[in-house]
């Protein structure tokens, strides 16, 4: 599409919107998982976010290329989906600890760690730019945590352990689907296999949620799937060079709502290492982006 059509500019500028709608939404369910934290433990909130979940995407166990019977490919289904549960455990912890905006910055190093996942493990070309951009990626997350010039926070380190095991399950989800599964069985198989695996650890430190952090809980599992959806419908609608920079503005709503609610400043340090991260996973989109266009 041409960006200097009206139609253009319009789906760039829709995109621009989603994009931004999915910021709101990832910080908005981080504030409820906090919330939720200050009353049980964020294993619980784990297990019973995934419990929610199951319901949500019921649909999705219905569809006809949903495989019940994933034979020697569910080792994989049970791989990706205990790389989920335990990043899902770090994530709830290191959000109950860390400043919102510290969480959403190094959050922008998934997929940092995907792209050299994919190059590493996936078969796809070394070129400088990606090795380069994944150095780059990684050197803003030194910024921010900036080990050895200051303490390292347990939970800066369970975010970015986060971000690490979500990205091998986004590459795990990637072989499966060159293995020929489906999109829905991808899907499913990990929300089952979560709810399942998330009840263990969540019994250790059992209390029974009141209605108001079911409420939470619940607004959790909604705002991920919208921001989900939003963020797909982004890239889908508008072009990447529009998108990506927007990814931001994440980083701009969790400043303001951990100033409003926590009063949470961020330091420079942290502003300077996302902007470097972002740059870095605009040079990896554009080269995949590139890739995906040259003739076979």
């Amino acid at each position: 599409m041409n960006p200097n059509t009206p139609a253009g500019v319009n789906a760039n500028l829709q995109g621009a919107l989603w994009m931004i709608l999915a910021g709101g939404a990832f910080t908005i369910s981080n504030v409820a998982v906090r919330s939720a934290a200050e009353e049980i433990h964020p294993f619980v909130v784990v297990f019973l976010r995934s419990v929610i979940a199951v319901p949500l995407f019921a649909h999705v166990f219905l569809v006809k290329d949903f495989n019940w019977n994933p034979g020697p490919l569910f080792r994989l289904h049970l791989a990706r989906g205990v790389l989920q549960t335990t990043a899902l455990l770090c994530l709830f912890v290191g959000i109950s600890l860390t400043p919102l905006a510290t969480v959403a910055a190094i959050g922008f190093v998934t997929p940092i760690v995907s792209g050299a996942g994919a190059i590493l493990f996936h078969g796809e070309p070394p070129q400088f730019k990606r090795w380069f951009a994944v150095l780059f990626g990684f050197a803003g997350v030194l910024i921010i945590i900036r080990p050895g010039l200051i303490s390292l926070t347990l939970g800066a380190l369970l975010v970015l352990a986060y971000a690490v095991q979500q990205a091998a399950s986004n590459l795990t989800a990637k072989t499966l689907l060159t293995r020929g599964e489906s999109t829905a069985s991808v899907v499913a198989w990990m929300t089952l296999i979560s709810a399942v695996l998330t009840l263990f650890p969540a019994l250790f430190v059992w209390s029974w949620p009141s209605l108001y952090v079911w409420g939470l809980v619940a607004l959790t599992a909604l705002l991920s799937t919208i921001a989900h959806v939003a963020t797909t419908l982004a890239y889908k609608r508008a072009d990447i060079t529009v998108v990506d920079p927007m990814i931001f503005f994440r980083m701009v709503i969790a400043a303001v709502f951990g100033f409003v609610l926590y009063s949470e400043v961020p330091d420079l340090w942290t502003w300077a290492g996302s902007v470097v991260i972002l740059i870095a996973g605009m040079i990896l989109s554009r080269e995949e982006q590139a890739r995906a266009a040259a003739p076979v």
